[in-house]
């Protein structure tokens, strides 16, 4: 979120700028310490609280980011949130028996008196609000959906596909944790976008009795997950309906590797016997990466399938580019930084890119900071959650 230093004190924008960089988005993230600084009369505030473990905070956290970037070009706009499990004494202050309880705090009003609002948890519901309030319209880009829509015939054809994965979500035009749940199921669909054997599906189940005959369907919406592979059985989905939890499902069962942000994650395109020849590699002398070199090859060739020999070779590549350039890898991480950063990657490239750079980190030593931190958050987690 960007905001203008001639028209704010110092402090106010210190203050918004490190919070919303802590944050990871567009949304202000507000603790006791910061509260005061941004919500001080000076622009219009939404602030939403929330606890962690809230469902339905998690249902519209999705929706309440796209909102606080939508309104990321104006400066007197704020998109803000208070983990009221941690700080409860901010609550408390502004009378949260509930979550989420969402506070709007207008221009030029009494910050000890803000206003409640009541209205949907929906993004159009949140963006008419603060439209009519503040009078400034947000600059949205909502999801592209590539979810397929099925009737039975696609579904039957689909479902059956040895070679796919397929997610239904079984819906009626009239149910309102459809309406919910259909853009954080566009958004999912977009994650999954360049995942060829991933289809992301809908089907109107309504009055559709060839289907309830098909498929048990209790209520709605109902999510069964069709596995690739010969007599895989469907799996029913029980989890949460927010974007995290369907994004670890599809990435369990479909073998996937995506981030909510529709990136691969840090292990996609590494192969463990590569790796471990890498790590030596970087310690190695001369006469002894040669040696790994040809390890490295020998372990290409025995490679299970088209993909990880690819995958193989890359590491092939690295090492013999470092033999005659030992800052190879750092120059190329580099690169394909820069190049990421330029925005000319079309969606369908950026995958190559991220696996280089998993690979490239491994020479580096980033891979193994980066899973020792990664443990180091599931150690910290609370055990309700693992």
């Amino acid at each position: 979120m960007l905001f203008n230093i001639k028209f704010a004190t110092v402090a106010t924008v210190a203050a918004i700028a490190s919070v919303a960089l802590a944050a990871g988005s567009g949304v202000v993230d507000l603790t006791p310490k910061n509260f005061k600084q941004v919500v001080d009369g000076s622009k219009d505030v939404l602030v939403k609280f929330y606890a962690p473990w809230c469902g339905h905070c998690k249902t519209m956290a999705p929706d309440y980011v796209t909102l606080a970037n939508g309104y990321a070009h104006t400066d007197n706009i704020v998109i803000a949130e208070v983990n009221a499990d941690d700080h409860r004494d901010l609550g408390s202050k502004f009378g949260v028996e509930g979550f989420p309880t969402l506070k709007f705090f207008p221009k030029g009003g009494d910050v000890k008196k803000p206003e409640d609002y009541s209205g949907g948890r929906d993004l159009d519901s949140l963006s008419s609000f603060v439209r009519d309030k503040t009078g400034v319209a947000a600059r949205i880009k909502k999801p592209v959906s590539h979810v397929t829509e099925l009737d039975f015939e696609k579904f039957k054809k689909l479902s059956t596909d040895e070679t796919k994965f397929v997610l239904v979500e079984f819906y009626a035009p009239w149910c309102g944790h459809c309406k919910s749940l259909a853009p954080i199921y566009a958004q999912l669909s977009e994650v999954f976008q360049n995942d060829e054997h991933v289809v992301i599906a809908n089907y109107n189940a309504n009055e559709d009795s060839k289907i309830k005959a098909e498929v048990s369907i209790e209520g709605f919406p109902t999510l069964i997950a069709f596995p690739a592979g010969k007599d895989a059985k469907k799996i029913e989905y029980d989890g949460s309906r927010n974007l995290e939890s369907l994004v670890a499902f599809v990435n369990e069962h479909a073998g996937t590797q995506r981030t909510t942000e529709g990136m691969l994650d840090q292990s996609a395109g590494r192969l463990e016997a590569l790796d471990a020849i890498a790590r030596k590699y970087i310690a190695a002398s001369k006469a002894q990466r040669t040696k790994l070199i040809a390890a490295a090859k020998a372990a290409a060739d025995k490679a299970k399938d088209k993909t990880q020999a690819k995958l193989a070779k890359y590491y092939v590549k690295v090492m013999e580019k470092m033999n005659s350039a030992s800052d190879f890898a750092t120059k190329e991480a580099e690169r394909l930084t820069n190049i990421v950063k330029s925005g000319a990657v079309s969606a369908s490239k950026l995958d190559g890119f991220t696996i280089r750079q998993n690979v490239l980190n491994v020479f580096l030593g980033k891979s193994d900071e980066a899973e020792a931190e990664a443990k180091k958050d599931d150690s910290e987690r609370p055990k309700d959650e693992l």
